[in-house]
């Protein structure tokens, strides 16, 4: 019996389920049911979804070629191309191609045709229009103000005004910077579906209602988690809050939660002052005048060390006074070096009198164990290959490979290093601005690049060079290093093995001043390499 499918094609504009909803109802031939028809026999018999599917079933004899299931099929193969094949619902995927609309390369699901380009479903579902509030000619709905088209901007910018107007019926003088960079978005589309599902979204609401204070001390106060980091970046670079060392902050509140708890008076004291002094007060700035977050990584684990040393003395039943070596020879046999600075920190101040420090023990040479022509070839490959990788990683990846540059400090170039000359491009990494390379200084001229999504594309620093995920700050190192990983290049090796070939072929005290080294470390490289310039300054030239 051939079955012929029933056309619910209507001259209006509605959707599938719609169209479906308004096929009428007849009494299916199939299984003698009232309910909608779905198709119709060669002799006009009704046909329910249930029964039509078990027609196609069992007429339809094609095999697919993945799984050799036998029944109807979900595309068939037309001989024009390797991957046409006849293949049934469970094997067929829809082919993943660049969207004719949006741009993204996401699932096919409306075909290109000879006037129209490959459509993804987000796209597929939401139709062109000629706005009626803009005029602009853009992805909206059709009846959404009052019967008339409206563009997804104009949508999201009424939403943004209503979320951001507060009790008296106004939206504050700090706000309407950050309304301005919502509105400014490159996907409306994205900030509606997602208003009611971010969190950050719902705190600037909460600000502009008046239910939480504009201010860094009201976020302090808050579950320190990604929505209000990223709130409170966005707000910094809006300028509706003063900006700081984050870190820096981060660092002296958790000094002041693990100092509160220790119950021993003494020890708590003896906590806070190396914490505060010692720790905190001594952390190391970068030329930016801010703490990195490889700095205050490690003073919170001299904190946890100490805090640790000082839980294990009060379990043990000991003082400062009355510590025993024995005591000590056990407690440090793991992380040695780590643990001994804070018992160094404590005999200098009168403390463990019965202890009697052990010898340093004298650290390894640093790991250089990638062999350095692979390394060569590696960035020559991200140098002169665009497919590589993008101009942001293969820029960064660049100055690891060849420059030894540390991913904290890449991270952190600004606009102000690049300089431009006569003789070429300069990058500041050190005391000396160091002349890059071609075609690597195109890629550093190339960058900062504006992020697509979020704030971080309308609120971006532009002075940053690798600029971040949240509005106004710059790649966070680690994020760094997770790319660099993806490329292969292990970042702390491979900065290794480059400084050794670059002590190995450059007198210390000049390329010490162009990655930015002390010279101390780079005569140490120099040594390790087993280069001698001991008469480079008297050779004649």
């Amino acid at each position: 019996m051939k079955t012929l499918r029933w056309n619910h094609r209507l001259d209006r504009g509605e959707c599938r389920t719609c169209r479906a909803h308004r096929s009428p109802e007849e009494v299916c031939t199939g299984c003698g049911r009232q309910r909608r028809v779905n198709a119709r026999t060669d002799t006009g018999g009704a046909l329910c979804v249930t029964c039509y599917a078990h027609t196609r079933t069992a007429t339809d004899t094609d095999t697919c070629q993945e799984c050799g299931t036998v029944g109807p099929l979900a595309t068939r193969s037309d001989g024009k191309g390797e991957d046409a094949r006849n293949l049934c619902g469970r094997c067929y995927r829809n082919p993943r191609r660049v969207c004719g609309i949006c741009g993204r390369r996401k699932r096919v699901a409306l075909k290109a045709t000879a006037t129209s380009p490959d459509t993804c479903p987000t796209c597929y579902q939401a139709p062109v229009i000629d706005c009626s509030i803009c005029g602009q000619h853009a992805l909206g709905r059709r009846t959404t103000n009052h019967g008339q088209p409206r563009c997804f901007a104009c949508q999201a910018a009424e939403q943004i005004e209503a979320a951001l107007t507060g009790p008296d019926g106004r939206i504050r003088p700090e706000l309407k910077p950050v309304r301005d960079a919502l509105t400014e978005l490159n996907r409306p589309r994205s900030l509606l579906n997602n208003w009611h599902k971010l969190a950050s979204l719902r705190l600037l609401t909460d600000i502009a209602q008046g239910h939480l204070e504009l201010s860094h001390d009201a976020l302090d106060a808050l579950p320190h988690v990604f929505s209000v980091t990223y709130l409170r970046a966005m707000l910094v670079a809006a300028g509706a809050l003063p900006p700081r060392d984050e870190n820096a902050t981060r660092l002296h509140r958790y000094a002041t939660e693990v100092v509160a708890q220790v119950t021993d008076p003494e020890s708590r004291g003896v906590l806070t002052r190396y914490a505060r002094w010692h720790v905190v007060g001594r952390a190391k700035t970068n030329r930016h005048g801010h703490i990195s977050a490889n700095v205050a990584a490690r003073c919170r684990s001299d904190i946890d060390i100490a805090h640790t040393f000082l839980d294990h003395l009060t379990a043990t039943g000991h003082t400062l006074d009355d510590y025993p070596q024995d005591r000590l020879d056990a407690w440090i046999t793991t992380n040695r070096n780590a643990r001994l600075s804070f018992i160094r920190w404590l005999t200098r101040g009168g403390y463990l009198p019965l202890i009697q420090l052990p010898e340093p023990v004298r650290q390894k040479d640093p790991t250089h164990d990638i062999d350095p022509d692979e390394q060569l070839a590696l960035a020559r490959r991200l140098l002169h290959d665009p497919g590589s990788a993008s101009i942001e990683d293969r820029a960064a990846a660049c100055l690891i490979l060849l420059y030894a540059q540390p991913a904290a400090k890449i991270a952190a170039l600004t606009t102000d290093d690049i300089e431009i000359r006569d003789a070429g491009t300069y990058l500041t990494l050190g005391r000396e601005p160091l002349l890059l390379i071609p075609p690597l200084d195109g890629l550093v001229t190339a960058l900062p690049i504006t992020k697509p999504f979020g704030t971080a594309s309308t609120l971006a620093d532009p002075r940053w060079l690798f600029t971040g995920k949240n509005a106004g700050t710059h790649l966070h190192p680690a994020s760094l290093i997770h790319r660099m990983n993806r490329l292969g290049i292990i970042a702390r090796a491979s900065r290794n093995t480059a400084l050794l070939h670059l002590a190995s072929t450059t007198p210390p005290a000049v390329f010490a001043s162009l990655v930015g080294i002390t010279i101390g470390a780079a005569t140490r490289w120099t040594t390790l390499a087993g280069a001698s310039w001991n008469t480079y300054a008297a050779s004649p030239r």
